[in-house]
């Protein structure tokens, strides 16, 4: 094999080629390290955050446990120098029997019995004994295990040590967070966590070491007291056995050992085997039985606590309880109170996960959180806290109270809110000047008001059913004592933040009377009826006031709205808010954009429409006109509107337009209405309600925005129930304008086509959708041409024109009266000076034309057949091509181009037919 040696330079370049890339290579990491320098950051600080508390709980642990251990060798060596005697023979013991040997020796010489038998050494000869060896190789071992926990220990803690040295020796993030990785997937790869746990279970072990040991070293002393010893060894080790096993039955558990996790993970594994199922493999191998062999304890602990439950909603009670009844100071009370109206209330309302615990922490009287907000409120005018922090106390009570008042129970309401209590807040209010704490003040005072009227409306329904009854009771009513009816009315007139007129009270003590009960009755329906809006209108007064919508607004409203209709008596508060609301938007508010203020108007606009007994004849009031007309932003006007009932609203303008004489009143309706039907087809009337709309139109004398309005409406009604609905109603005007081009159609003296149609006037609604839309477009052009210099064109003309125009046109023939009767028309109004601005408008823009301009759209037909009507038409355009184009205005070019290829297609059209009415008069004659 040829093996082939670069030359020098060669090598040169390569070598300097390998330098560029490395150089490359490391710029190119440099600036991705410095990307990634945030991110790296973030885990640098959790990881050092979760580093030193795993270690410091590491180096704690080895502190008790080098002291438990110092104590305990201790102890133990103390026991060691007594028993390690008992392996080797005492010599008291052999002195004594030496000296016994001796004695005897000397008696028996005394009695001339010489012996020479030797010495018996039992006690040299024999070894210690089994209790001595068990006792001694128990307490050595335990002596070694206890001697070896606090050299690990030891050496744990300067691990510990050298481990948080490693990680703080480098500032870079990047440098540090690879560090922090690399050391603690060290600490998990060499089982680090194993070795801590283990240092605890080998002292354990060395304790019972010990007292085992202690009951082999009783035994041969005494009988009893080593029986003591045992039991009380098997006590322990009983005790330490639950302690082991109880967290795998309770998780909530306190006590555990360092076998527990051991025991976990068998307990884990035989559960697992025993449930286990053939289950259905996947890419990754067989699907474990819901992943609970890898659990660990505090994962399962973790679920458990997690998961929804009785059990759960009673654990979080009482410590939120508990917390509430810890929190001392209004310092430490304040952040618990913050955090009550995010935790109930969200952007899509009411959160249900807290709602019961944060209502029962409201109503318990162990707790009295509703109290503690309130005491919590007036500590701000204690004086001794800064501006900044004042106003936000303020708010956090604010908010606290709106979110809290909801949950309250009646009985604990009025000492929730104490009188004095709800006039301060009013005061404070009233004369609060910070507007953004006015935006919390307004929507409190608004539900505290509410609160006390609901609590005040269970007492009123009470008395309310008691006074029917006794109404209704035969044979008179009889002396019944309603004194404390009165009073209960007469501090609710009086002492009630809302004030509320009631008729006057004869208080007749001790009798009763039939006029005295139906006073009463009068008062409590009066009141129950009439404050509902009361404190609705308050609470749109004081918002429209602010600078922006009041905290929770739409929620707020949702509150107070009343589920009855309002009645005639909260008609003058009606006109005091429009009066104060109405103004302040169009001064302060009029932008071209849809605004906050809009809102309020809405919900005053519903009021207004929903009142009782002005039902039938009501009307618009006057400053909602002002509204609708002088409201800058269209999508403003469709903003508040929207939400309101149409049919409603298109009656009551209906009302306005029929019953009111005042010429200004008109005219604002009518551009009111106007406004609605121009800025969103959304807000067009009901159909049901455009004849009567019409007729309404067409009796007044005001020449600018009725023609149009009809036309718009005729177009609307047209176009959409032309066809489902027939005439039910001869006398409404749209009847009777269709009924007018059916006749028109079938006249006797225009001969052609008429076959084609079979109108009938018992059915005027059959007429052509075309022929009932060039009638339309040829009486609006009309109206046009007949404004002259002193009467006023009308109103919109163009919008009109736009809002007239059909999407689709079903009848493809024109009747030739109609077409007569459009061509004179667009004659006149091409005439006319006062349309010069409109007459492009007719010629792109509308539908009339656009089959001309534009061939390829087949389901708008080639209407204009009738030559007479055609000619007249293509003679009025020619003219208007001649004007435009000898006109310096601009975009006459664009239109002499359209109208041009207008009149040529009217022409080809005459042409065409021309040529075919040839070849049929040919025909006919060949056949002859």
């Amino acid at each position: 094999m040829e093996i082939r040696i670069p030359d020098e330079g060669a090598a040169s370049q390569h070598s300097k080629n390998l330098f560029s890339t490395k150089k490359y290579c490391i710029a190119s990491d440099a600036r991705d390290d410095a990307a990634a320098a945030k991110i790296w950051a973030i885990y640098a600080a959790e990881a050092e955050k979760y580093d030193k508390g795993l270690v410091q709980s590491w180096k704690s642990d080895m502190d008790g446990m080098l002291i438990f251990a110092g104590l305990f060798s201790a102890v133990l060596t103390a026991f060691l120098i007594e028993s390690y005697k008992t392996l080797n023979p005492d010599p008291v013991d052999l002195t004594v029997l030496l000296l016994t040997r001796i004695s005897e020796q000397l008696a028996d010489s005394a009695h001339g019995n010489a012996t020479n038998t030797p010495l018996p050494l039992e006690l040299g000869d024999g070894g210690p004994t089994r209790a001595a060896l068990a006792c001694n190789a128990l307490w050595f071992l335990s002596l070694g295990l206890s001697l070896s926990c606090a050299l690990i220990a030891t050496l744990l803690e300067q691990w510990a040590r050298e481990f948080l040295h490693r990680t703080d020796i480098h500032s870079a993030p990047v440098i540090r967070a690879r560090i922090f990785s690399f050391l603690y997937h060290g600490l998990r790869r060499f089982n680090m966590h194993a070795i801590v746990d283990i240092i605890p279970l080998l002292l354990h072990l060395s304790l019972m070491l010990f007292f085992s040991g202690l009951v082999a070293f009783l035994i041969p002393v005494n009988t009893g007291i080593a029986i003591i010893a045992a039991v009380m060894l098997f006590v322990v080790a009983t005790t330490y056995s639950v302690l082991t096993v109880f967290p795998l039955r309770y998780l909530d558990s306190p006590y555990r050992t360092p076998l527990t996790g051991l025991f976990w993970k068998l307990y884990q594994y035989f559960r697992t085997r025993i449930q286990w199922s053939p289950r259905p493999s996947t890419p990754w191998g067989p699907l474990a039985p819901s992943g609970l062999a890898s659990e660990t304890m505090v994962a399962a602990i973790s679920r458990v606590t997690a998961k929804a439950s009785e059990q759960r909603a009673s654990r979080d009670l009482r410590a939120l309880v508990w917390t509430v009844k810890s929190l001392a100071d209004n310092t430490e009370l304040e952040p618990f109170v913050d955090a009550i109206s995010d935790v109930l209330w969200g952007p899509q309302g009411r959160r249900k996960a807290y709602h019961d615990v944060l209502h029962h922490l409201v109503n318990n009287p162990q707790t009295v959180l509703h109290t503690r907000i309130i005491d919590l409120y007036c500590s701000c005018d204690a004086g001794i806290l800064t501006p900044v922090a004042t106003k936000r106390r303020k708010i956090i009570c604010y908010k606290a109270m709106w979110t809290t008042i909801p949950l309250l129970h009646a009985p604990h309401s009025y000492p929730v809110f104490p009188r004095d209590h709800i006039w301060r807040i009013s005061v404070q209010r009233s004369g609060e000047k910070d507007l953004e704490v006015m935006q919390y003040a307004s929507s409190v005072e608004a539900m505290v008001w509410w609160r006390l009227f609901e609590n005040d409306k269970i007492v009123l329904n009470a008395h309310l059913e008691y006074l029917q009854r006794r109404q209704a009771t035969s044979g008179g009513v009889g002396a019944v004592d309603l004194t404390h009816i009165k009073h209960f009315i007469r501090d609710l007139v009086a002492y009630s933040p809302y004030y509320v007129s009631t008729q006057h009270l004869v208080f007749d003590y001790g009798t009763s009377s039939d006029r005295q009960i139906s006073t009463l009755l009068g008062n409590i329906r009066h009141i129950l009826t009439t404050t509902p809006y009361i404190i609705l209108l308050h609470y749109l007064q004081s918002a429209s006031m602010l600078d922006t919508l009041p905290y929770s607004f739409r929620w707020t409203v949702n509150f107070l709205r009343p589920s009855h209709r309002a009645p005639s008596s909260v008609r003058s508060n009606l006109d005091i808010t429009f009066g104060k609301v109405v103004p302040r938007l169009l001064h302060s508010f009029n932008s071209a954009e849809p605004g906050w203020m809009d809102s309020v108007m809405n919900e005053l606009v519903l009021a207004w429409l929903q009142q009782e007994t002005l039902s039938d004849g009501l009307t618009l009031h006057p400053e909602f006109l002002r509204y609708l007309n002088d409201r800058r932003s269209e999508a403003a006007v469709s903003t508040a509107m929207k939400p309101i009932a149409y049919t409603k609203f298109w009656e009551v303008l209906a009302n306005t337009l029929e019953t009111t004489a005042k010429r200004n009143r008109l005219q604002n309706s009518l551009t009111a209405a106007w406004r609605l039907v121009s800025a969103d087809t959304m807000l067009f009337p009901p159909f049901s309600l455009v004849p009567r709309l019409l007729d309404a139109c067409m009796g007044l004398n005001i020449p600018s925005v009725p023609p149009s309005l009809i036309a718009v409406f005729k177009s609307y009604y047209m176009l959409y129930e032309s066809r489902s609905l027939r005439a039910t109603d001869p006398a409404n005007a749209m009847h009777r304008w269709l009924a007018t081009i059916a006749i028109s159609s079938a006249d006797a003296h225009v001969s052609s086509s008429t076959a084609a149609y079979n109108f009938s006037t018992d059915h005027p609604l059959s007429v052509g959708d075309g022929d009932a839309f060039v009638v339309l477009f040829a009486e609006y052009l009309e109206d046009c041409a007949r404004s002259s210099a002193d009467s006023k064109f009308p109103h919109d003309t163009m919008t009109a024109l736009h809002l007239m125009n059909p999407t689709v046109i079903e009848s493809f023939q024109i009747h030739e009266t109609h077409q007569i009767r459009f061509a004179n028309a667009l004659k006149s109004f091409f005439g006319s000076p006062a349309c010069g601005h409109l007459r492009f408008t007719i010629i792109a823009d509308t539908w009339l034309f656009r089959r001309y301009l534009y061939p390829e759209t087949p389901r708008i037909p080639r209407w204009l057949d009738n030559p007479i009507a055609r000619d007249s038409v293509i003679a009025t355009l020619t003219q208007y091509i001649e004007e435009m184009a000898a006109s310096a205005e601009a975009d006459t070019e664009r239109a002499v181009v359209r109208t041009t290829t207008i009149v040529d297609a009217l022409r080809v059209s005459s042409q065409n037919e021309g040529n075919s009415a040839e070849r049929e008069i040919e025909h006919r004659v060949s056949h002859q």
